[in-house]
Formats: structure tokens, sequence, C-alpha cells
């Protein structure tokens, strides 16, 4: 199988587990672990993906950033150019389905590619940080230029062995809510 191959079964595989599986315990210790960060403490500005169902929730990480203060930029998609900018989220009134069914903020206002701390999404993960996202190669292109913290915060079941390719970018830290992985370099 190609690394294409096995990187298309994980995800199927992952993103089932995921539906299946009751992660809101979890997501407490995520986000303990996360606040307590020093990545979280020091940043101003956060970066972080509006949550799918199945994934692990971020609506509690947004609502605690702009508790204290933190600046939210969610990312927005160009799909015809394969492109993604942070823009300033506000509120939830704010958000719409975009084409492809991600939440989206519908007039964005400020666009910030230079954020402190940028929460990365992703489907499984080795401990050298490396993802699988969905396939569309957003983040990767996003963090190959990308010069603040990165940071995932997964289920300890989504960290297991996954093809790299030359194009694939890691995190600096993964937060699971086992363990916390850090020291990872790009």
């Amino acid at each position: 199988m190609t690394n294409k191959e096995i990187k298309k079964d994980i995800r199927r595989n992952v993103i089932s587990y995921l539906k299946e599986t009751d992660k809101y315990s979890a997501e407490i210790e995520l986000l303990k672990s996360l606040f307590q960060s020093t990545e979280w403490q020091q940043a101003d500005s956060i970066g972080v993906t509006l949550s799918m169902d199945h994934e692990v929730s971020t609506e509690n990480i947004i609502r605690f950033a702009l508790i204290e203060n933190k600046k939210v930029y969610v990312p927005k998609c160009d799909y015809k150019n394969k492109t993604m900018d942070f823009v300033r989220f506000h509120s939830p009134s704010d958000l719409y389905k975009d084409e492809k069914g991600i939440l989206a903020v519908k007039h964005p206002t400020e666009v910030n590619n230079e954020i402190d701390l940028l929460l990365v999404p992703g489907l499984a993960f080795n401990r050298e940080g490396y993802r699988i996202g969905y396939g569309g190669g957003y983040y990767d292109r996003f963090l190959s230029s990308f010069k603040g913290q990165t940071v995932s915060v997964i289920l300890d079941a989504q960290l297991m062995k996954i093809p790299v390719d030359d194009f694939d970018q890691p995190v600096h830290k993964i937060i699971t809510e086992k363990r916390i992985i850090t020291g990872v370099r790009r």
C-alpha cells in the first residue's frame, strides 16, 4: 500500500472510532493540561478550529480564551487555491457553514496568520508530532511558514504509528488525556 492509501485507511478508522467514543471525561483532562501549559499561559492570540461533532470539542477552549481576553482566530479556507488564513472570532452568532459544511466566520474583520499559539487539529499523530489530517493539506502548507507555537490536543488513542511524507509538518507539543509529549521540533 502507498502512504496515501494507508493514510486514507487510518482516517476512516479514526473517524469511526471518534464517532463511537464518549470523549467527555477525556476532554476535561485535556482542557486542564492545555490551560496549565506555558504555551497557553503566554499566548495573547490563539488559533483554533471550530470542531466537528466527532472531534475533541473546541467550544470550551474558545470560551475560556475569550474569558481570558485572548484574541481567538479560526481558519478561513480558500478552497480554490487550497490556502488557509486565520480570521478573528468574536461570537458564535458570527458563524455559518461554508461550502464544505465546515463552520466559518461570516464576515471576517481581521486576518492574523502570526498567532502566538496554534491548536492544530488532526486525526492521528505519531510521537514526533507528525499528523494525519483530513487530506486537504491546508495545515501542512500553513505550518510550513508558521513561526508560533503549535500544540495538538487529542485522545490518547489517536497516537499511533503513521506514515510521514516530505510535505508533512509536525507540531511542537501533543497533549493527550494520559500524557504530554514535548520537545518535538520542526
